[in-house]
């Protein structure tokens, strides 16, 4: 077993022989094992480490692979070895736990097991999006990572690139990663939150305040007219319901009576039971795709009423639709109006509630926003009939907007003439 000098030269220059080589670095200390690099047949270099433990018996660790790992690196890896070894702890003990510690992806598990016992379980919205962050960027990422060796660094590089062309849901991803390494400090895989240090990627959200005006849905309401069946109902039930984006995109036939015109959410952002009074003009529209559901769902039929797929024929589930926030940037831009979203059609619908002097207690249960747990409790009266009445004014109201009140009103006069 030869024994060299070794040098970054001497080491890249070693070549692979008929038969795997191991050279030993000569010069070594006594008492910090014998140090070498092992070259293959094929010409790949490992290195690794040669040591007693407190038993007498030689132990082999290997170290990594050149050049990923430099000698310089291997070098401190092998001296930590040493250390650790003189500490009284078996290093090759230790690299057989280190092999079985858990890795991210089972954070991921244990996350979700800690997600099925909550009390109140998160709206479905939240976990949908939750699930696409991991599979989309957080698994690729760092899924394959010990858990205790993920670093602030990692969760900050992992946000920052994602921050550069979505803030927003930077931050979102923030707070996921905030709760996802929870279960890892209770099963004492960690001692320190790695995100302790790592601040919100996308800053301070300044709350969103855009409305459209009157001019702006008139404009646009031919143009969501032109869209695909899916955001063009999407769009047209966030005005006139005022219900979230991702309540409507998930919303379900078995949800929905048509008779008694409610819609049940049974699992909304605000973790209650709510009830959705329809308008007519709502009931219009749903009854609309009950009857034609589209071409490739008559023979895949699903319980969303705005259902999405790829490739059914072949066995692709049928999945619920997504906001239909493209659709909004693009008309947007091509009408030359200020960037709206979905989110912000449920906004313009709470203030066309305030001009129609709802009540503020109706226009807040209408959205189904938070009362505050005091009276949650003590007021368990679901105000379904003003609900509906408040409905059917703001149905009106969108009516009165985009001319269709006029034209009935024409059609009227002629047949009394």
């Amino acid at each position: 077993m030869p024994s060299i000098k070794f040098t970054a030269k001497s080491v890249h220059h070693l070549q692979p022989t008929d038969k795997t080589v191991e050279y030993y670095e000569a010069g070594r200390r006594h008492g910090t094992g014998t140090f070498g690099i092992r070259v293959s047949k094929q010409g790949k270099k490992a290195w690794f480490l040669l040591y007693k433990n407190d038993a007498g018996k030689q132990k082999r660790l290997t170290l990594g692979t050149y050049p990923t790992l430099s000698l310089s690196a291997a070098r401190e890896a092998a001296d930590n070895v040493m250390l650790q070894k003189n500490r009284g702890d078996d290093p090759h003990t230790e690299k057989k736990r280190k092999q079985s510690a858990p890795t991210v992806i089972d954070l991921w598990e244990a996350y979700q097991d800690a997600l099925s016992q909550r009390q109140k379980p998160k709206a479905a919205n939240t976990v949908r999006q939750e699930n696409s962050m991991w599979r989309r960027i957080i698994e690729p990422t760092i899924g394959h990572l010990k858990v205790e060796d993920v670093k602030p660094a990692d969760l900050a590089e992992m946000l920052k690139d994602h921050a550069k062309t979505s803030p927003v849901s930077a931050n979102r991803m923030h707070s996921l990663l905030s709760v996802m390494f929870q279960p890892a400090l209770e099963l004492n895989w960690i001692t320190i939150h790695p995100l302790q240090w790592v601040k919100k990627p996308g800053g301070t959200e300044a709350p969103r305040k855009r409305i459209l005006s009157d001019k702006e849905i008139l404009r646009l309401w031919p143009h969501i007219e032109q869209l695909r069946r899916n955001p063009r109902d999407q769009l047209k039930l966030g005005l006139l319901t005022a219900q979230r984006p991702g309540e409507i995109a998930t919303m379900r036939w078995s949800d929905i009576d048509l008779d008694q015109g409610i819609w049940k959410q049974a699992d909304t952002k605000a973790g209650n039971l709510f009830l959705v009074p329809l308008s007519p003009q709502v009931i219009e529209i749903i009854q609309a795709r009950q009857i034609n559901p589209g071409r490739r769902y008559k023979s895949n039929p699903s319980d969303y009423v705005f259902p999405t797929a790829h490739n059914t024929p072949h066995g692709a589930k049928i999945k619920p639709a997504i906001s239909p926030t493209k659709p909004c940037r693009l008309m947007a831009k091509e009408l030359g109006l200020e960037h709206f979203t979905p989110h912000d059609l449920r906004r313009t619908a709470r203030t066309l509630m305030s001009r129609l002097e709802i009540p503020h207690h109706i226009r807040e249960r209408v959205l189904n926003h938070s009362q505050g747990k005091i009276e949650a409790v003590y007021d368990q009266f679901d105000y379904l009939r003003e609900k509906r009445s408040a409905l059917n004014k703001l149905a009106n109201e969108i009516d009165r907007i985009v001319g269709k009140e006029k034209k009935a009103e024409k059609v009227i006069k002629l047949r009394a003439n």
